[in-house]
């Protein structure tokens, strides 16, 4: 419950990186137009507000995005933009009597994440002409217990989540006046406007169509979000498990065993990643479990960066999916290391440049399509398709302000059947005030059919 509110609106240091520039245009693969990104973080101490302030300022000058407003297309295959008006960031500062914050140490919170965190606010943004902003703050101290919590929110096609870690991170090291840990985006245009990779350039190589859409034409409401078009609504419960170290080494070891005694299919020269064979062991879980939907096709959410034309650096969002090849027998009876080997496969693919800036063109155009025709990306899987989104590898509490190993990072998900998250656990602060943390550890969120919650762990010994 808030007792106390003060509001800010903060706008950034100038001249910012991007100088005098009056626009700055958005590629096709930015425009996730319906979607926005929340986080929390949550840190065991006061936040000291003045200089939270001037950390955001200056943080906003390297990401002027931030502090910019949208403007969508007016025309087919026109350009979809960020105005830099520099117009800022609200931010709420609020007090809470609340006793806790969360009711358990679990990364994926929906509920508890939307109940502290104001969402930007969709419907608006994509209004022609809007002043609507494309990211808040909302700070909540909670009185009784001391800690504070962190809530952020940003339209989607303004960063995917390397870039919006990468945004706290800079916040937090410039709240602590730290030095610089990253380097600052990249805003160069990998394109030019006649490059045959911008838009709809194909290949032999190019793998089945991934986008299904929902429909954005819907009436205008607060933090409205449009129904899904056609029928997805399956029933979930929500499964959430935390595999320590030494049991996603032993699923490592086990697969590429089995691997290596299997010499059919590629299957035994395949290096695999531990992240690759614990979706390969949650597959063969979930087609075990629900044969109806026996897990035939995998798609992981792919970033880019690095690759082709596309800098490592680059803002906004560089995701495209990673679709495997189709099993070469029934599911069903499919072995635990040819899932890993399909993984595996079709990330190599992604790497491949000419494959990659292929695909990407292509994708290019599609999002172009449905963007001008007011529709946009639904992630929800399809029957017999499991979704991957992982950021195992982000350390998602490293914008600590100033409290390492004991921040605590509280994010979201889509909550539809197969459609599965990955990331570090949170640390956890122990009976005599120390703290204990999880390195190595994976915690995977997803949703199961309501008749299909007990589900079989796959044919290999953990």
């Amino acid at each position: 419950m808030a007792i106390d509110q003060i509001e800010e609106v903060i706008k950034p240091m100038e001249p910012t990186i991007l100088g005098s520039q009056l626009y700055y245009e958005l590629l096709p693969t930015d425009l996730l137009i319906g979607l926005s990104v929340e986080t929390l973080h949550v840190i065991p101490g006061p936040l000291e507000t003045s200089g939270f302030l001037d950390a955001l300022s200056k943080t906003l000058s390297v990401y002027p995005l931030s502090a910019g407003r949208f403007e969508p297309s007016s025309e087919p295959r026109g350009k979809w933009k960020i105005r830099l008006t520099n117009s800022g960031v609200p931010l709420k500062f609020l007090t809470s009597n609340a006793d806790q914050i969360m009711p358990d140490n679990r990364v994926i919170q929906n509920q508890g994440v939307a109940s502290l965190v104001e969402k930007v606010n969709v419907t608006k943004i994509l209004r022609p002409y809007n002043d609507e902003p494309l990211a808040r703050f909302t700070i909540i101290y909670f009185v009784k217990i001391g800690y504070t919590a962190i809530g952020f929110s940003q339209y989607h096609p303004l960063g995917d989540g390397y870039t919006v870690i990468k945004f706290l991170r800079h916040l937090s090291q410039n709240y602590q006046r730290l030095p610089e840990l990253d380097p600052p985006p990249s805003y160069d245009p990998p394109y030019s406007p006649t490059s045959p990779y911008l838009y709809g350039y194909s290949s032999p190589k190019y793998p089945r169509d991934t986008l299904t859409t929902y429909n954005l034409d819907f009436p205008i409401i607060d933090g409205g979000i449009p129904p899904l078009k056609g029928n997805r609504n399956e029933e979930a419960s929500h499964v959430v498990i935390h595999f320590n170290a030494k049991m996603i080494e032993n699923v490592h070891k086990a697969v590429l065993r089995l691997a290596e005694a299997d010499k059919g299919d590629n299957v035994g020269n395949m290096v695999f990643s531990k992240q690759d064979t614990l979706i390969a062991l949650l597959v063969r879980a979930f087609t075990i479990s629900d044969p109806d939907n026996a897990i035939s096709d995998i798609v992981t959410l792919f970033m880019f960066r690095g690759i082709g034309a596309t800098l490592p650096t680059a803002a906004c969002n560089a995701l495209l999916c990673a679709l495997t090849d189709p099993p070469s027998c029934d599911p069903m009876d499919e072995p635990i290391e040819s899932v890993a080997t399909r993984i595996r496969l079709a990330l190599q693919r992604m790497r491949d440049p000419e494959f990659l800036e292929a695909y990407a063109a292509k994708v290019r155009d599609q999002m172009q399509n449905i963007s001008d025709a007011n529709i946009d990306w639904d992630l929800t899987p399809q029957r017999g398709q499991m979704f991957v989104n992982s950021t195992w590898r982000f350390d998602w509490t490293s914008p600590h302000f100033g409290y390492p190993s004991q921040t605590q990072f509280f994010h979201t998900i889509l909550q539809k059947p197969r459609y599965l998250k990955i990331v570090q656990p949170n640390p956890t602060r122990l009976a005599d005030g120390s703290w204990k943390t999880y390195n190595g550890d994976a915690e995977v969120t997803f949703s199961l059919l309501k008749n299909r919650t007990e589900i079989v762990y796959a044919d290999i010994v953990v």
